[in-house]
């Protein structure tokens, strides 16, 4: 009997792609996709404009003199470029996995959430491989114990003589006044948080409110930003086989403030621009890249699940972010 063809019965489920992508909007402690401006291509690879913002703040009106024409004036671009990547996983289950549970329904549901959960941590580890470090952005303060120097340093959060909101005033500022672009976002991360929580400043700002209780909501309205997230992400950084080693995927003593432009295309000024490849499979790729599809192995007596996402994060303009080093102690 000839071997059968089991590639041939994989397909694009849309309901499970669908969950997957409420999945991911409802992970409110990963970053990749929060902190980025999400833009849908049709190509794999392909290259974008960049712009030179100092050609469109110059004062260069002129009064046109009689009979005469109008200063011209222009503007100069530049181009980057992106390569999506496509990253994919596979889980299986099998006949006797579904005839143990009283619904089955939810293996496929529980399948496309390991799978999805995985492919958020690989996000959310090229991002901040990128995006949180030292000597990726234009600005990058500081924090210190003492002896702090406006521009370049600030005094550690953690230290009740701290004044973050007026910290982060500043910072806010100095990008608004660089680029003329305000930030919208901030990524905290976990251990700034924990601490902003105890700081004397930021407790007695929110002592008289409804909650008085230092969340992100009321953190967003003190810093004045739209955006505000705590990169809560979670990975095994252990191998299969050695003693698990859980790690946040971001640096929980920094944290990220910048512009991201919530309705980005490809021209759109914004500090992160998330590339998702929606022509993978044209027509029925989720808004960030993303498929769940199905198949059915009959020679192993299962149903194997695959999530494919195609992506790829890049920084567009290093003067729209700052990064805030050490920030605790």
């Amino acid at each position: 009997m000839p071997a059968q063809n089991i590639q041939g019965t994989l397909h694009v489920d849309r309901y499970l792609t669908n969950f997957s992508v409420n999945y991911v909007q409802d992970a409110k402690n990963f970053v990749a996709h929060r902190a980025a401006s999400v833009i849908p291509v049709l190509k794999q690879t392909d290259k974008y404009v960049t712009y030179d913002r100092g050609y469109f703040w110059r004062d260069e009106s002129q009064p046109r003199p009689l009979g005469g024409r109008p200063v011209q004036v222009g503007y100069k671009v530049g181009e980057g470029s992106y390569g999506a990547i496509e990253w994919a996983l596979e889980h299986v289950i099998d006949d006797r996995q579904r005839a143990n549970v009283d619904d089955p329904i939810k293996l496929d549901e529980n399948a496309t959430r390991l799978l999805t959960q995985k492919q958020l941590i690989r996000a959310d580890r090229i991002w901040a491989e990128r995006m949180f470090v030292a000597g990726a952005w234009a600005t990058q303060p500081l924090g210190v114990a003492s002896g702090q120097t406006e521009g370049t340093s600030f005094l550690q959060f953690n230290d009740d003589a701290s004044d973050p909101v007026a910290t982060i005033d500043y910072y806010r500022d100095l990008m608004h006044r660089k680029t003329g672009f305000m930030p919208n976002t901030i990524v905290m991360g976990a251990a700034v948080k924990r601490r902003l929580r105890l700081n004397a400043d930021i407790v007695d700002r929110i002592k008289y409110t409804q909650l008085g209780i230092v969340e992100e909501d009321l953190l967003a309205k003190l810093f004045g930003v739209d955006n505000f997230v705590v990169a809560r992400s979670v990975y095994n950084s252990a191998l299969d086989g050695a003693a698990d080693s859980f790690e946040y995927t971001t640096d929980e003593k920094a944290f990220w403030m910048g512009y991201i432009e919530p309705n980005p295309g490809l021209d759109s000024p914004t500090a992160i621009a998330l590339f998702a490849w929606t022509g993978l499979l044209p027509g029925v790729t989720n808004a960030v890249g993303g498929v769940m599809q199905r198949g059915r192995d009959e020679r192993a007596h299962s149903d194997y699940f695959q999530n494919r996402m195609a992506f790829d994060i890049r920084q567009v303009a290093s003067d729209l972010g700052i990064f805030f080093r050490s920030a605790v102690a």
